[in-house]
């Protein structure tokens, strides 16, 4: 007995807390205002459904009539799914085919704007994003009287007209095969052209419009259209023909009309460029009569000097033919002299060549007191034999002013004999005295002018001539030695 009490109050405790949790869900929840604007209710009254993606969200509270003879549909739904957004749409569907409809809704996508109230109507869906697909029972009402007498007598005729064509029938089945092929890829095209097709479209309201002014001229058309149609059926033999020939046409036309495409699009920036330039080549043109007015004079100066210029050009063409022959004939040694140009240049001829005049000049310069001192001799006869060195008197290579008899000095020159002036200050011989301007009353000076005297009678032999030509020998070889190193 105790445990049936327990249990009882364990029954009526749930059911109170459920009708509590029930309470106040239904406190909690609410309901927002949406409106529909259709074309046709389609028979939808008050207390109907309202469903969001195949959910009850809502019912119907009222069907009016618009201003402008639309029904609008008054809905009441769960304010979860508001706010409905601008991109919201509605439609009317049937719960089965002998059933009550519906309203269907899609409150609109997250990123689109949220619908707004005006004109004293709640939020509405409008009429362009609603629509009532045709229903099975719409398809019943076409099969009135004269409609279904009609249809009698099509599917009657048609029976007959295929009566005991079976075979027929299936061949043509088997052969719409490639039809069907061919026929969706130009549907393909079509579709890849629509754009091209609905701007098509748009035109030919623009042309309708432009005939409509020119109804003559539209008439003249069609009278010309209607005699070129009976030329052309004069000669349907003869078309039937070219139609026939039409495909071979095509198919050796197509590798020719792909390069065309190609060369059309890859010129399209080049025509882009020569659209871009047209200005300037305007100006070019327009600024080209003024310079051919300007150059006319100086072209027939020009003639007139070709004219002169063409005998001396006649002439010159022999000489020219030399210096080509010549030409072609020294190539071989131009580019050897070329190489060893280049050769010499590399191995530094030019700075060692000029390296000897430079190392020549100090050589044969001396220091003394007073400065520097670029020694020279005189080539004399007997093949230079006074520019040697002696320490004795040589025949021939003496020289002194006047008659006077030239000193015999040790350790003089062969070449240079030299009188020492008088010196009042005393000073050794072996050391320079200090130079004086000369007068005419006291020192004799020698010039070093060799003269040609016979050597007999002077006791002395001369040098065999070819102790000067060995030393100018060795001087050669010592010059190449140099410049080759």
């Amino acid at each position: 007995m105790r445990r049936l009490i327990a249990v009882a109050l364990l029954l009526v405790t749930a059911g109170a807390l459920s009708a509590a949790l029930l309470g106040a869900s239904a406190q909690g929840s609410s309901s927002s205002q949406i409106d529909a604007i259709f074309d046709d209710a389609k028979g939808l009254v008050g207390g109907q459904v309202l469903k969001i993606a195949g959910a009850q969200a809502g019912t119907i509270d009222n069907v009016v009539l618009t201003k402008n003879y639309k029904a609008r549909i008054e809905m009441s739904v769960d304010s979860r799914f508001m706010p409905f957004k601008q991109d919201a749409n509605c439609t009317i569907l049937a719960e089965g085919l002998i059933s009550e409809n519906y309203v269907e809704c899609d409150p609109g996508s997250a990123g689109s704007p949220p619908l707004k109230a005006s004109g004293g109507f709640p939020p509405t869906v409008p009429v362009n994003h609603t629509s009532e697909p045709v229903s099975l029972l719409d398809l019943f009402d076409i099969f009135n009287l004269p409609t279904r007498e009609r249809f009698t007598v099509l599917v009657n005729e048609l029976g007959i007209g295929t009566a005991g064509e079976g075979q027929n029938i299936n061949s043509i089945l088997l052969r719409a095969n490639p039809a069907l092929s061919l026929a969706r890829q130009v549907i393909g095209i079509l579709d890849s052209q629509l754009a091209q097709l609905a701007t098509a479209v748009d035109a030919t309201s623009t042309v309708a419009a432009s005939l409509s002014r020119n109804t003559a001229g539209l008439q003249n058309f069609l009278t010309n259209a209607a005699t070129l149609t009976e030329t052309t059926s004069a000669h349907d033999s003869n078309l039937a023909l070219t139609v026939n020939r039409l495909p071979g046409l095509l198919a050796a036309a197509q590798p020719a009309l792909s390069e065309l495409n190609t060369v059309a699009v890859d010129g399209t920036p080049l025509v882009q460029q020569i659209h871009a330039s047209v200005p300037s080549l305007n100006r070019v043109a327009n600024d080209l009569g003024p310079f051919v007015a300007a150059a006319k004079p100086g072209l027939q100066k020009l003639g007139a000097a070709l004219s002169k210029a063409i005998p001396a050009i006649r002439d010159a063409t022999p000489l020219i033919k030399e210096v080509r022959s010549y030409s072609h004939n020294s190539l071989a040694s131009t580019k050897l002299t070329g190489q060893l140009f280049t050769n010499l240049q590399q191995k530094g001829f030019v700075e060692n060549f000029l390296s000897i005049f430079y190392y020549l000049a100090a050589a044969m310069s001396r220091f003394d007191a007073t400065s520097h001192m670029l020694g020279f001799a005189l080539l004399a006869p007997n093949n230079g034999t006074c520019t040697l060195y002696a320490t004795t008197p040589v025949a021939g290579c003496s020289s002194n002013f006047g008659g006077a008899s030239a000193p015999s000095i040790a350790g003089g020159s062969a070449g240079r004999k030299v009188t020492p002036r008088s010196s009042s200050t005393g000073a050794s011989p072996s050391r320079p005295a200090t130079p004086r301007a000369p007068s005419a009353s006291s020192t004799q000076k020698t010039v070093t002018t060799p003269q040609s005297v016979p050597s007999s009678g002077s006791g002395a032999t001369s040098p065999p001539p070819s102790s000067g030509t060995g030393q100018s020998a060795v001087t050669l070889q010592n010059l190449l030695n140099y410049l080759i190193k």
